[in-house]
């Protein structure tokens, strides 16, 4: 990246209390600004200061056009993620009813998008959630709550058979994701605009931390979802017996990695790390036990506390996202 070095200028004098330094002309062109126009200063955590040229002003709405087609799906999930307010999805024909309902479907994926206006041609969505009434964290302890929950009747509807249980945690899985999309959203504009990042009293770098966890959070809904669809028939209670401290081990491991993400305390770190070490053994052991076992669906069986060291490995990772706060 080019740089300039340019020299402080103090106003009023040596008694002056104000500095100046003199902005690149090419980067006033380049961003279209002119005297008088607002920019906003910020400071990072290393000291630097940012001076940034897109300054969200107050009612300011953020558009984009995309055309009715093929991909609409990843149209509106990047636009959404991108933080648009307003997208306008326009077509060329006449726009039918099994498009319009696509549509509607594929916007019910999302927190806060609704269709406001629309025509033969046209439709317009908005996206009528604030970043600053639904917060990174309180997104993210929701996301969690719902994932963990899928992940304890997950195992509880293998263990017992309960078909039902396994549909709904299917279900779930679907809010799981709408936070996730929300969550990213929030970030991407925290780390696109310091101003958005000021008000939400979250760095850069700790938005980046917050994009992974919440991904990892995700990937449990996922395993719960993995777990869930497997059920079949009510387990024997020795199976269960030999499954539960897995899972229990698995699910404290979440438990504890998670709430480290909000405050944190450097044993319990510790203790998922070695915790993992005993699920990665305890594991292999009851691998071995299923194989040799005259067990009905050893296959899914397998499956099944494959899942649930994938969990516990994902905690693992959460745990090691955690940091002093300083």
């Amino acid at each position: 990246m080019p740089y300039d070095i340019r020299k402080l200028q103090q106003t009023g004098g040596k008694e002056g209390s104000s500095f100046l330094v003199i902005l690149p002309k090419e980067w006033i062109l380049r961003h279209k600004l002119n005297k008088g126009d607002p920019v906003v200063v910020a400071e990072r955590e290393d000291g630097c200061l940012i001076i940034d040229p897109r300054f969200p002003r107050a009612g300011e709405t953020r558009s984009a056009t995309i055309k009715m087609e093929h991909n609409l799906r990843w149209a509106i999930t990047s636009t959404y993620l991108l933080g648009f307010d307003e997208i306008r999805v326009v077509s060329e024909k006449p726009i039918t009813n099994s498009q319009r309902e696509e549509l509607k479907r594929i916007i019910k994926r999302f927190v806060g998008m609704e269709v406001t206006d629309e025509d033969d041609q046209q439709v317009m969505i908005q996206c009528l959630v604030d970043p600053f009434i639904l917060p990174v964290n309180k997104a993210m302890k929701r996301m969690n709550l719902i994932a963990s929950r899928m992940l304890n009747d997950a195992v509880d509807a293998y263990f017992g058979g309960l078909k039902e249980l396994a549909d709904d945690v299917v279900q779930r899985d679907e809010e799981v994701d709408r936070l996730f999309f929300l969550i990213v959203r929030e970030l991407r504009s925290a780390i696109q605009y310091p101003s958005i990042s000021e008000k939400m009293s979250m760095p850069p770098v700790e938005a980046l931390d917050f994009r992974l966890a919440a991904q990892y959070i995700e990937r449990i809904a996922d395993l719960a979802t993995d777990i869930a669809a497997r059920t079949k028939h009510t387990l024997e209670k020795s199976l269960v017996g030999k499954i539960n401290p897995i899972a229990a081990m698995a699910k404290e491991m979440l438990s504890v990695s998670v709430a480290n993400l909000f405050k944190f305390d450097p044993d319990k770190v510790a203790w998922v790390i070695t915790a993992e070490g005993k699920l990665i053994t305890d594991t292999a052991a009851l691998r071995d036990d299923i194989i040799g076992s005259q067990n009905k669906n050893p296959q899914d069986h397998l499956f099944v506390v494959d899942s649930l060291l994938r969990v516990g490995e994902t905690a693992k990772d959460i745990a090691d996202l955690a940091l002093p706060q300083s």
